[in-house]
């Protein structure tokens, strides 16, 4: 199987002079004359020119699949390709179940969470058919322009032909495996936005090649995200990178990007949303809930029912192989059997695959806060977010931490009652090297009836340095006021993992001599999540006996059990080394480090 962590760190070996960017979809900005970057691996001693690849790759789709799902006597340029499709293959569609790999979902949830993804996708299979796109948007709207009559069309018929040449390259870079990934920015019109075209190899778990999955995307906001929790500022050199090739000089990304939650609520789990996804809040919408509130409005235990009517009954939702229940209990679909999908025919081994060559790491869980699927692809000790096949199925309720769950209801409620459509977190990781994000979208229906939560797991960091490569900018984080962990804190509890105390916290501990301690009323602070965190230290008779945190901007409700339970800790230990309290860790931190700094004075 290939291993998805590699997609996103491939080197920028060299950069390849292309003569059109209309590849896979055409761009709405409609240039196709501009060079664009592209990332390669290091090994090209095999790989074909662009104008060998085109001789070779058959873009009018004359041959057959690999796999045998080619589906023949129908004419693929017709404008009903998807419906005469999927009566020739008796395809299913609508309630009817699909086993996943790790997973069990009807073919509407499918449809829905395929939308609900922050990107566009496209899957155009080993014989070059493009058979499938999460349609979302009419095609003067997107980034890459789309159709639904498209849907089946040889990849020769969807592309000007000037751009058969470099599709024919990226098609077979792919396709014999000189890379997993390629990765062009895209000249675009608007100066806010900076589109990124990403083509990931499909592979069966044998490694074979079963297509292309193209991802399109508009990279500014988690730039703007980035810059924002890391404090920091840039400025573009106008003539390097996309930059030159637009003609225009991208705006200034440290302004905070609009909000879609009520201020108050945005404080306490995400301070920055993704504004292409803003959701308005409507006049007779629920009141936001705090995550108190929150917890008892929602049930993660999942007792109740799907108001879709998809919960399977008499299956224990804590059995190890409730998949395997389930999918018996439902009759439900799988392998080579086709699914007719919004805007696409494909079957559940093509979705499998498909699913698993996202970039990112992928969670449903529905409207009755139970865990369906995930994109297994990676052993949960290698994930971003550990998950586990015999937690499909479960409660949400069963696969958190119980310290996780006010904050996982207070995120559910949010997307549940519309405030937002999308909540962004920065998460804590020990790798230096990575910046992992979590980003839950509200899946709806067609009627914008709430279906339940996609969870979005990914690794940023490899976007932001492609960014920089493209633009030259020169970048200017200010180490004194550091803010990336400030959505940290928060959602660490939304997830299975907790993090330790930083080295920092323990280094300023050791500065203290807690065996002579004089006696008298000490004040100190420390930046914490929102500001400065002031404290007053009593010791009396040579120990610590009492800590009170006299002023503070941390956010309600989140940060108040830390207030209440650091300091009780620092006098029963008579010491700043104490745990920090789950979810709130930039709070706890900057209790103890306030506590130092008033103790050494």
């Amino acid at each position: 199987m290939k291993n998805w962590k590699n997609l996103l760190t491939i080197p920028l070996v060299l950069s390849l002079a292309l003569s059109s960017t209309m590849v896979f979809a055409q761009d709405n900005s409609e240039v196709e004359s501009e060079s664009v970057n592209t990332e390669e691996v290091a090994d090209t001693s095999t790989a074909l020119s662009p104008e060998e690849a085109f001789e070779f790759e058959d873009l009018t789709s004359q041959g057959s699949a690999a796999k045998g799902t080619t589906i023949a006597d129908i004419d693929m340029t017709a404008e009903d390709w998807v419906d005469q499709a999927a009566a020739a293959t008796e395809a299913v569609e609508g309630d009817t179940y699909v086993r996943l790999d790790s997973g069990l979902l009807t073919v509407n949830q499918l449809n829905a969470f395929l939308k609900a993804n922050p990107f566009e996708l496209t899957y155009a299979d080993d014989n070059n058919q493009f058979l499938y796109y999460n349609y979302k948007l009419e095609a003067e709207d997107m980034l890459g322009s789309r159709r639904p009559d498209q849907a089946g069309n040889p990849l020769a018929d969807v592309h000007p032909e000037s751009a058969l040449v470099n599709v024919s390259w990226v098609v077979n870079q792919l396709r014999e495996g000189h890379t997993d990934h390629v990765r062009m920015a895209v000249p675009n019109s608007d100066p806010n936005k900076f589109v990124v075209h990403d083509y990931y190899g499909i592979y069966d778990d044998e490694g074979n090649f079963m297509g292309v999955n193209e991802v399109i995307w508009d990279i500014q906001p988690v730039i703007d995200f980035w810059m924002q929790q890391n404090n920091a500022s840039y400025e573009v050199d106008a003539t390097s990178g996309a930059t030159e090739e637009t003609g225009e000089e991208n705006g200034d990304t440290t302004e905070e990007t609009e909000e879609v939650v009520e201020e108050e609520a945005v404080e306490e789990v995400s301070e920055e949303v993704d504004e292409e996804t803003e959701a308005e809040t409507t006049e007779d919408a629920a009141p936001s809930l705090s995550p108190e509130e929150a917890l008892e409005f929602e049930d993660v235990n999942a007792e109740g029912e799907s108001a879709h009517g998809t919960t399977i009954a008499d299956v224990d939702m804590a059995a190890e192989d409730w998949v395997d229940q389930a999918a018996k209990a439902v009759d439900a679909v799988e392998g080579d059997t086709y699914v007719k999908l919004d805007n696409g025919v494909l079957t559940v081994d093509q979705i499998n695959e498909f699913l698993k060559a996202q970039p990112v790491e992928l969670t449903y869980a529905d409207d009755n806060n139970q865990f369906l699927f995930y994109n297994y692809k990676l052993e949960p000790e290698e994930m971003l977010g550990s998950r586990r096949l015999d937690q499909v199925g479960s409660a949400l309720a069963d696969v958190h931490p119980e310290s996780a769950l006010q904050n996982l209801s207070w995120v559910i409620n949010q997307l549940r009652e519309g405030h937002t459509d999308h909540v962004r977190m920065g998460v804590p990781n020990s790798d230096p090297e990575k910046f992992v994000v979590h980003d839950y979208y509200a899946i709806h229906d067609e009627d914008g009836n709430y279906m339940g939560i996609n969870e979005v797991i990914w690794d940023i960091q490899p976007v932001v340095d492609f960014w920089l490569q493209q633009t030259g900018a020169d970048l200017d984080i200010d180490e004194t006021d550091v803010t990336s962990g400030a959505t940290e804190d928060d959602s660490e509890t939304v997830e299975e993992e907790e993090t330790s105390e930083t080295d920092e916290s323990t280094e300023e501990a050791a500065s203290v001599d807690f065996s002579n301690l004089e006696d008298g009323t000490y004040t100190g602070s420390a930046q914490g999540h929102n500001g400065a965190v002031e404290v007053e230290v009593i010791v009396e008779g040579g120990v610590i006996t009492a800590v009170n945190v006299l002023e503070h901007s941390e956010t309600a409700g989140i940060s108040d059990p830390a207030i209440s339970d650091v300091p009780a800790a620092i006098v029963e230990n008579n010491s700043t080394e104490v745990e920090v309290t789950s979810g709130a860790s930039l709070t706890s931190q900057a209790i103890m480090e306030a506590v130092n700094n008033a103790l050494s004075q």
